[in-house]
């Protein structure tokens, strides 16, 4: 689903990180989860997802199209403060939400 939601927002990204990182903005993002279940079938997956956006501006449109596609799914997230990293010459933003999905059982 976060790479969805990146991909509906226009913003470049990946898992995990780049190895050489595109020029403008763009985002990496992480998926963890757990499996849990009933009746000897784990089929609900816990998400605790994040996502790291980074640009060399600040850039109000990225952040406010990562949100617009957060609502749109009705997720409950976290932004925190946008931070200059000083040894990437990049701003950052995380964004941090957890969701459920249930496999379907066959």
């Amino acid at each position: 689903m976060v790479e969805k939601i990146l991909n509906d927002a226009g913003i470049r990204n990946k898992p995990t990180r780049f190895l050489k990182p595109p020029k403008g903005t763009y985002a990496v993002w992480f998926d963890r989860y757990t499996k849990s279940g009933a009746d000897m079938r784990k089929t609900i997956y816990n998400h605790s997802c994040s996502i790291e956006l980074y640009s060399y501006e600040v850039d109000d449109v990225a952040e406010n199209l990562i949100e617009i596609e957060l609502d749109k799914r009705a997720l409950e997230y976290t932004k925190q403060e946008r931070v200059w990293l000083q040894s990437e010459q990049l701003w950052e933003v995380i964004y941090t939400f957890d969701y459920k999905a249930k496999e379907a059982i066959t």
